[in-house]
């Protein structure tokens, strides 16, 4: 089946929507009080590799640099740890679902418009999003939005939904099955409901917490800042001064890990959803078009061939791929003809 140009206006409103998350720790009192960010100046060596001439012909002159205190690496960064009486952070962040994804935010393709469309009415009939809700929840409940704190002891996740409290116990495994925990399937189902546009948007509230040691450092979201400025860890004003924060953006990020349907996931597991497969701890991107033909592109390009496929009255795994992608959301337009 020949292969459809995509519209020069394609874009999808995501349907994942995290807030920032806030650290908070409960101090002696058993009042919540949050995780404060200060300013720390602090002398290092110099360590890079290129800090160094490796001729070996200028060993004694080399010796003196890295012993002058002239050439001591001075650095002002922000730092983040317990007060001295906590050993447990709190992680705080909501949470909504919608129904995003079942039909563009824009397209300026009318018959290009309809087959999406088609496309997640079919899934969505062949309850396609449960998957996506169980991946999606799994995330939630293992804490792999915490990110370095993760390596906290005795984790706990609690889920807030109206007026009901589930709590779970956080297994050290990513890929651990959370499915027989009691309130998993209440939640699965109403989250996979949202996204199906079955009921109004889900909004749920999230704690995470976990023994870190009392004093030990916490890890905020880091700024892209300036170099000058060292390290800027991401922060919101309150009353007692900076309070420690993780952008929304890296909980998103951490909740739409659920790619195992790309070629490397044996090497790599569960990557965040993307268009290309961008796995950025490895510098490299698993969905490339010149390579495996299973990018986002290539598969709407070929909608046809989804759709046939769903009237089938089953959900191969690269479509689960393809809706995983429309709920991240996204500007996903063809070239215009103008730039051909």
């Amino acid at each position: 089946m020949a292969k459809i140009e995509l519209p020069t206006m394609l874009n999808y409103t995501r349907s994942i929507v995290p807030s920032n998350g806030i650290f908070t720790c409960m101090g002696d009192d058993g009042q919540i009080q949050p995780v404060l960010i200060t300013r720390q100046t602090v002398r290092g060596t110099i360590s890079n590799f290129s800090g160094i001439d490796r001729s070996g012909k200028k060993a004694e002159q080399e010796k003196e640099k890295l012993l002058d205190p002239n050439n001591a690496n001075i650095q002002s960064v922000d730092v983040c740890y317990l007060p001295e009486t906590c050993d447990r952070f709190r992680l705080e962040y909501s949470l909504t679902f919608t129904s995003q994804s079942l039909r563009p935010g824009a397209c300026n393709a009318p018959d290009f418009f309809a087959d999406l469309e088609k496309l997640a009415h079919l899934y969505r009939d062949l309850n396609g999003f449960s998957e996506l809700a169980t991946r999606y929840l799994t995330n939630i409940i293992n804490g792999r939005w915490m990110w370095r704190n993760r390596y906290a002891t005795d984790k706990k996740v609690t889920v807030r939904h109206e007026k009901t409290e589930t709590s779970f116990q956080v297994e050290n495994a990513f890929d651990h099955d959370y499915g027989e925990y009691q309130g998993f399937l209440e939640l699965r189902d109403k989250i996979a409901s949202a996204l199906a546009g079955n009921d109004l948007p889900l909004r749920l509230n999230v704690i995470g917490q976990g023994n870190l040691g009392a004093g030990q450092e916490v890890y905020p979201s880091q700024e892209f800042a300036d170099s000058k400025d060292g390290k800027v860890l991401a922060a919101k004003a309150c009353p007692a001064g900076k309070q420690a924060m993780m952008h929304s953006q890296k909980i998103g990020n951490a909740i739409r890990t659920i790619d195992t349907w790309h070629s490397k996931a044996k090497q790599y597991g569960a990557i965040a959803i993307e268009p290309y497969g961008v796995v950025q701890q490895r510098a490299e991107a698993v969905r490339l078009p010149s390579t495996n033909q299973d990018d986002l592109y290539t598969y709407l390009m070929n909608i046809k061939e989804l759709i046939e496929a769903l009237e089938k009255g089953s959900v191969p795994e690269h479509i689960h791929y393809v809706m995983a992608c429309l709920i991240r959301g996204g500007v996903f337009s063809g070239k215009s003809k103008k730039n051909k």
